[in-house]
C-alpha cells in the first residue's frame, strides 16, 4: 500500500467537524458580527471571518434550515429588499418626499437602503437628511432602481444572493454614472466599500455622520437643547473607526452624554449579523440590556446613528419608564435645530 493511498483513506480519520461538534450551529447563527471580540482579544484574532465562513459552509451544504432566514433570503432575491416590498413603495416614497432622481449632474447619490426606502421610521431620516443637505446647498439625487446592497445575506453566509444583489447594484451605479455616495445606513456604507471591491468596483462614499460633521459649522448652535446620550453602532464604530463625527453634530445642538459602554467599547444594539430578520433565541435580549443603559443616564434623548440600531430601540426605549427618552438620528437632531433657528429667525417686514 502506497503511503499516498494510505493517508487518502486513513489522514482524516481524527478530523472532528468544527459546526455541531465544536460550536452549535444555534450559537454561529445567534452571532451579532459587532466586532467587539475581535476588539478586545489580546492576540488579535479575527473572529468574525471565521464565524462568516461556518454559516456559508451551513447555507452552501444546505444543513442550516430557519424559517426566517428563508424568507429573508427569498425577499432579497425576489423584492431586490430585505422587508419583501414592492418597488413601487419605495417609489411612492421617493415621489412623497419629492426626492430628486440621480442624472450625473449632482454633488452625491442619496443611498437610501432598505431601511430608508420602507422603514416608516428610516424615512424619517431620510427625509430630515435630505432637508439638511437641501438647506446646505448640496445638489443629489437618489437612484431610479436601487436594492439591497446584500449585507444581510453576506453576513450569513449566502455569498450567492449578496452577489446577485451586488453586480445588479454595481451596473445601476455604472449606467447612472455616479462617483459620490452618501448614507444614512453604516451596514450599507461597509458592504459597499469594503465587500463590493470583490467586483472590481469602488464608490467615494461616506456615512452622513461624516457629511453632517463637515458641515457642522453651517448648522445653528443652540444653548439650550439639553442632553443627548448617543449609542455608537458598530458598523460605524469599531468597523470604521468614526466616533468623533456624529458627536460633532449633535454638540452643535446639545450636550453629548456617553453611556457606560460607549466608543470602542459599546454594546451591541443587537441587529447586526442578519438577527434584526432572524430574532435572538435565548437569554435577555440584547436590545433590551442596551436600551436600559441608555435610559439610566436620564438624559431625555437618545441619538443613533444607524436605522438599524434606531429599529432595535424603538419597543426597548418604551419599556425602559412611563416617560422614555425620545428615540432620535443625528439627521433628525441636526434637521430640528434648522426648524428651531428658522422658527426664531424674525421676519422683514417692508417699511
Amino acid at each position: 500500500l502506497g503511503i499516498r493511498d494510505y493517508l487518502n483513506e486513513y489522514g482524516n480519520g481524527n478530523e472532528t467537524p468544527i459546526l455541531g461538534a465544536t460550536v452549535s450551529q444555534k450559537a454561529v447563527f445567534q452571532c451579532t458580527t459587532c466586532g467587539a471580540c475581535e476588539f478586545q482579544c489580546p492576540v488579535g484574532i479575527q473572529h468574525l471571518p471565521m464565524m462568516i465562513g461556518l454559516r456559508r459552509g451551513a447555507v452552501n451544504t444546505g444543513s442550516w434550515e430557519d424559517e426566517y432566514g428563508t424568507k429573508l433570503f427569498l425577499n432579497l432575491e425576489r423584492n431586490g429588499n430585505a422587508m419583501g416590498f414592492s418597488q413601487s413603495e419605495r417609489d411612492k416614497f421617493i415621489a412623497k418626499q419629492e426626492l430628486p432622481v440621480y442624472d450625473g449632474t449632482q454633488d452625491y447619490c442619496l443611498w437610501l437602503g432598505c431601511m430608508g426606502a420602507y422603514d416608516p421610521q428610516g424615512r424619517e431620516i431620510v427625509a430630515a437628511f435630505a432637508a439638511v443637505m437641501k438647506h446646505l446647498g448640496t445638489s443629489f439625487g437618489v437612484l431610479r432602481k436601487e436594492r439591497c446592497t446584500g449585507d444581510p445575506a453576506r453576513r450569513l453566509g449566502n455569498d450567492l444572493v449578496f452577489g446577485q444583489l451586488a453586480e445588479s447594484n454595481l451596473g445601476a451605479l455604472q449606467q447612472a454614472g455616479v462617483k459620490r455616495i452618501v448614507s444614512i445606513c453604516p451596514h450599507c456604507v461597509r458592504t459597499i466599500q469594503e465587500d463590493w471591491r470583490e467586483f472590481g468596483e469602488s464608490f467615494e462614499i461616506e456615512h452622513h455622520s461624516e457629511f453632517l460633521a463637515r458641515h457642522s459649522d453651517q448648522l445653528p448652535a443652540r444653548k439650550n437643547g439639553g442632553e443627548v446620550v448617543f449609542h455608537d453602532p458598530c458598523y460605524l464604530g469599531r468597523y470604521r473607526g468614526i466616533y468623533d463625527a456624529p458627536r460633532q453634530v449633535i454638540g452643535r445642538s446639545a450636550q453629548v452624554l456617553d453611556p457606560p459602554r460607549a466608543r470602542e467599547r459599546s454594546f451591541c444594539c443587537g441587529a447586526g449579523g442578519g438577527l434584526v430578520f432572524l430574532g435572538e433565541e435565548t437569554g435577555r435580549r440584547v436590545n433590551e440590556a442596551r436600551a436600559q443603559e441608555l435610559a439610566a443616564t436620564g438624559a431625555p434623548t437618545v441619538g443613533a446613528a444607524c436605522p438599524f440600531c434606531n429599529s432595535m430601540f424603538r419597543d426597548a426605549l418604551a419599556s425602559t419608564s412611563p416617560n422614555p427618552p425620545r428615540l432620535l438620528d443625528i439627521a433628525q437632531i441636526a434637521a430640528e435645530s434648522l426648524r428651531d433657528s428658522e422658527e426664531r429667525t424674525p421676519v422683514s417686514r417692508p417699511s
